[in-house]
């Protein structure tokens, strides 16, 4: 089911949570800030340098703001206040490991660039100290704690008052068909903003049924005892998920409810046919539903092509001696180009030419025409079959990704041939084109490569284009290296 961009129950929850986070993070980041300092220079563990002595508080007051600015924007890039709130403790944990090197990171590069600044020729401004490398090592470890430590009392706290009973919202779903069933797995994903599904009315079903969405919610009665359960004043939040054949039911609906105090949520039977997100816009007046929106735009957009820039341009330098390497293995063993250059489908289906080291035999296709690699390929070479089976093969493609024809993290790209015969069979499969094609993808660092189902791949791009952020390109490049770049079918 698509989503919907706009103000609900669910996101007004989620902005008072990501509130709680952010103050939460700030005062986490000054505590451990002030912490660090005084651990550093009078805890006496970690001996002072005679000579330089301990450095005034001020200095470390100044630097302060840097430091916090740091986290929340890297904080903001890696999705922790827009993504799905409540992450496993290990997820929590890497992601707040990853912030808190990240703003040293750019914390020390920032003050050793002022710092030689002010050693130059009449410098508009003077930084005359540097950030003590044992204040450095004790907050980075003591700030891991604290965010961890205040992120995990604000979910205890949550789950006290919602075991009490307090700001719980009881919901009611009217449908239990498909749609309704997708609304109420929806809302069983957000207990942990207090949400309780009371249970389902439907004409179809017998009252006392046990719908299945994961766990069995009962149908309380019939769409015509909406009044009769809202008078006793235990649901807060009705959601109408009946097929438009059922508009006059609809209607009825929303007349029944609004003599109650209840939020009435409308969803329309429309959103079954999304995939993506629903971008509601406005014409002048009228809106204007969008549908099958994707989230990479503008700043996003942006940040994951620095990301790409930078990242390819160093990986080309670090892996300049091996392709010199595999140039050398390649030419000394078969016949034919180094490179193997073939037309794929990227961005919007303009079609672009990847580069890989050739690993068949030349003319592979002569004979057979387009078709894809299998396990056990007698067209590959002996050399061919030990890059393909390391990923080595793929490193030409950080060329296309420093062109801007591809990026490090996306869906694979494919030839225009078997594109045109995926689109006929496959529903949905050109949404992946939305996107920039990548090197590797949610789909391969969970082993769907080569001639694994095509159905299955698009499943796990799609995922990936509804859920993307800067901390889910980090963990998918933190796979790959850790187990994505063997392919066992070679």
């Amino acid at each position: 089911m698509g989503r919907v961009r706009g103000e609900t129950v669910i996101t007004k929850k989620r902005a008072r949570l990501v509130g709680l986070f952010l103050v939460s993070n700030v005062v986490g980041i000054f505590l451990s800030y002030f912490y660090s300092y005084l651990f550093r220079f009078y805890a006496y563990i970690i001996p002072v340098d005679p000579v330089k002595g301990i450095p005034p508080l001020r200095h470390y007051a100044l630097v302060f703001p840097l430091f916090l600015a740091s986290h929340l924007v890297i904080f903001y890039l890696q999705g922790f206040y827009k993504s799905r709130l409540k992450r496993t403790k290990i997820d929590d944990f890497f992601f707040i490991s990853l912030n808190a090197l990240l703003t040293i990171l750019v914390v020390s590069a920032i003050m050793s660039y002022l710092y030689s600044y002010s050693q130059g020729p009449a410098p508009l401004f003077r930084v005359s100290f540097k950030i003590s490398h044992g204040f450095l090592g004790v907050y980075f470890v003591t700030v891991i704690f604290m965010i961890s430590f205040l992120r995990n009392q604000i979910y205890f706290f949550m789950k006290r008052q919602y075991a009490r009973g307090f700001n719980l919202q009881n919901v009611l779903v009217l449908g239990a068909g498909e749609m309704g069933k997708a609304v109420a797995q929806k809302i069983s994903q957000y207990k942990d903003l207090g949400f309780v599904l009371k249970g389902f009315l439907d004409d179809d079903k017998e009252v006392g049924e046990k719908v299945d969405i994961g766990g069995g919610v009962e149908v309380l009665g019939r769409i015509g005892d909406l009044g009769a359960i809202l008078e006793k004043g235990e649901v807060s939040e009705v959601f109408v998920a009946l097929d438009l054949n059922n508009y006059a039911k609809i209607l009825e609906t929303i007349k029944v409810a609004n003599k109650y105090v209840v939020n009435v949520r409308l969803i329309p039977d429309l959103f079954q046919l999304l995939t993506l997100k629903a971008n509601i816009q406005d014409l002048d007046g009228f809106p204007v539903i969008s549908i099958d929106d994707v989230s990479l735009k503008g700043v996003a957009s942006a940040v994951k092509r620095a990301f790409d820039l930078f990242v390819s341009t160093l990986a080309l330098i670090i892996f300049s001696p091996l392709i010199l390497v595999v140039v050398l293995l390649i030419k000394l063993t078969s016949q034919g180009p180094v490179f193997y250059k073939q037309e794929r489908m990227g961005l919007d289906g303009r079609k672009f030419t990847m580069i890989k080291f050739r690993t068949m035999i030349c003319d592979a296709e002569k004979e057979t025409g387009p078709m894809m690699c299998q396990a056990g390929d007698p067209r590959i070479t002996r050399v061919g079959r030990f890059l393909r089976r390391f990923s080595i093969d793929e490193i030409p493609q950080l060329v296309n990704v420093f062109k801007g024809e591809m990026s490090l993290i996306g869906p694979r790209p494919e030839r225009p041939e078997f594109v045109r015969d995926f689109a006929d069979k496959i529903p949905n499969y050109m949404l992946r084109h939305k996107v920039k094609s990548g090197i590797t993808g949610w789909a391969q660092v969970h082993g769907l490569r080569q001639d694994t189902s095509i159905e299955k791949r698009i499943e796990y791009d799609l995922y990936y284009m509804q859920n993307w952020s800067l901390a889910l390109d980090l963990k998918i490049i933190w796979m790959t290296l850790r187990r994505g770049f063997i392919d066992r079918n070679m």
